[in-house]
């Protein structure tokens, strides 16, 4: 005996449809109210941050004038006077994190924000199915709801996953090693106040080398002026930025006509070649790269190729930790109704390629 389950019906898939742009609406509305407040709270962070900032300046300089001076102090001044410098760096450095952090977190709830928008407004907006006239495709449309909901999930846990991974390998093994530098200086104070200076001469280098990380960190999440400025000249900083870190060469062609497009395809087509670059300096051990953007009248056409070791595409396997990016790629592409072709050859390179529909 067979058992066929029956289609849904077309009220059914109205419901469904309506229950997923109400979900939509009510997050895109929690997140709104959300990124209120964390805008109250970045405001007040960075008045406590020009505070500490001007109070870490006043003692640095009165450190700088007893160096100059060390016989007119005794001991125990010279050391009351770091231990409070040392304090107050502190502070200030954990205070510039958390407001780091703060921004982070702001702009990826901006981002889920528009994303939670943007299927509210596509759903409320789309023709009702009515019955006898949907024919054979009920199930292909409650399939293509289900579909794209499931694809944003897994795009938007992949995300998560790569954060995780960068804040654990970067900016919280960075601030782990201040706090360890930290101690160390507290201990020559009592030791040896010459090997104390030299040491907090290091912790401030070390506290700068953070700081450009972090700033580097959250550029690469989201970098604020793709918002501000436009995809080219975002790429051409990241780009930049790029090369310096990895020492990988290279050649950016853009092409086309050069305007603004809506931000969620500007990030997408941003997101698509960081990871491809990305990709590169993991695995590829490539010195020469070529990333071409072509900005077309109805098309975005992304091209990244590389002259590094290539791999084998019928072993690639999208559910293993090192193919994440390739994965979320090919998610992002999927959404905006784009595909992905992938070329390589064991040590002769790889070739990405993506074409994104624009809208006219």
């Amino acid at each position: 005996m067979s058992y066929s389950a029956m289609p849904p019906s077309e009220e059914a898939i109205n419901s469904q449809l309506d229950e997923i742009q109400r979900n939509a609406q009510h997050e895109s509305e929690r997140l709104s109210a959300e990124l209120r407040e964390i805008d109250m709270i970045i405001r007040q962070n960075q008045n406590e941050v020009e505070k500490l900032g001007q109070r870490d300046a006043s003692l640095s300089g009165q450190v700088k004038a007893m160096e100059a001076n060390l016989e007119s102090y005794d001991k125990a001044d010279i050391k009351n006077l770091y231990s409070l410098m040392i304090e107050q760096r502190m502070r200030l450095i954990m205070m510039r994190q958390g407001l780091e952090n703060l921004q982070t977190k702001q702009m990826l709830l901006k981002e889920n924000q528009q994303q939670s928008f943007k299927l509210a407004q596509t759903l409320n907006g789309r023709p009702r199915l009515e019955a006898g006239r949907t024919g054979g495709r009920v199930g292909g449309v409650t399939g293509d709801a289900q579909s794209m909901v499931s694809k944003i999930i897994q795009a938007q846990e992949h995300e998560r996953l790569r954060v995780s991974r960068q804040l654990h390998d970067g900016p919280a093994q960075a601030m782990s090693n201040l706090v360890l530098r930290a101690e160390i200086c507290e201990r020559w104070m009592e030791a040896d106040l010459n090997r104390a200076k030299s040491e907090i001469t290091g912790l401030k280098s070390m506290v700068n080398d953070t700081l450009q990380e972090t700033r580097r960190f959250i550029f690469d999440l989201r970098p604020m002026i793709l918002d501000d400025l436009g995809l080219l000249p975002t790429l051409r900083r990241y780009i930049k930025d790029y090369v310096d870190k990895n020492k990988i060469e290279v050649n950016f062609l853009p092409s086309g006509r050069e305007r603004r497009l809506p931000s969620h395809v500007e990030t997408a087509l941003f997101r698509i070649i960081q990871e491809s670059l990305s990709n590169i300096a993991l695995h590829a051990n490539a010195a020469h790269v070529q990333a071409v953007l072509d900005l077309g009248d109805t098309t975005a056409t992304i091209t990244v190729e590389d002259d590094g070791v290539g791999f084998d595409i019928n072993k690639l396997n999208l559910d293993k930790e090192n193919s994440l990016g390739i994965a979320s790629m090919g998610q992002r592409i999927e959404m905006l109704g784009g595909q992905l072709s992938i070329d390589s050859t064991l040590n002769r390179g790889t070739r990405v390629m993506a074409v994104i529909p624009l809208s006219t």
